[in-house]
């Protein structure tokens, strides 16, 4: 599939994924009693809506593999509630900032690129 066409969809997968029912019922239990106030799942924090994320616990690309089908990116991105959490933003940051480093070692993203000196 052409990358532009691949990007598109899972562009659109992404947004409809917001109103996912298991995401929206991940979302009702992080919600406390107080108004705006949210629980992060890993500090057990307590945040307003704005100053969290709602994160797939399994990540939708796999960080070792990559993308690997619309199959498996579709029954990861449209999980169960369980499969969701709410982690406020520097518990998130922490959490994406291992996944990356796992792309990085894996792919060897980030190689060096070689300066050419103009004659």
């Amino acid at each position: 599939m052409e990358n532009k066409k691949k990007n598109f969809a899972i562009s659109l997968l992404r947004r409809g994924s917001y109103k996912w029912f298991g995401r929206w019922t991940a979302e009702k239990r992080s919600k406390l009693a107080e108004r705006n106030s949210y629980l992060c799942e890993s500090c057990k924090g307590t945040f307003k809506k704005k100053e969290t994320a709602m994160d797939h616990i399994i990540p939708v690309v796999d960080p070792e593999k990559g993308f690997t089908s619309f199959d498996e990116y579709i029954d990861r991105l449209y999980c169960e509630a369980e499969g969701f959490q709410r982690l406020c933003n520097p518990c998130h940051d922490i959490k994406t900032a291992k996944e990356n480093g796992i792309r990085k070692e894996v792919k060897g993203f980030k190689k060096k690129k070689v300066s050419r000196k103009k004659k």
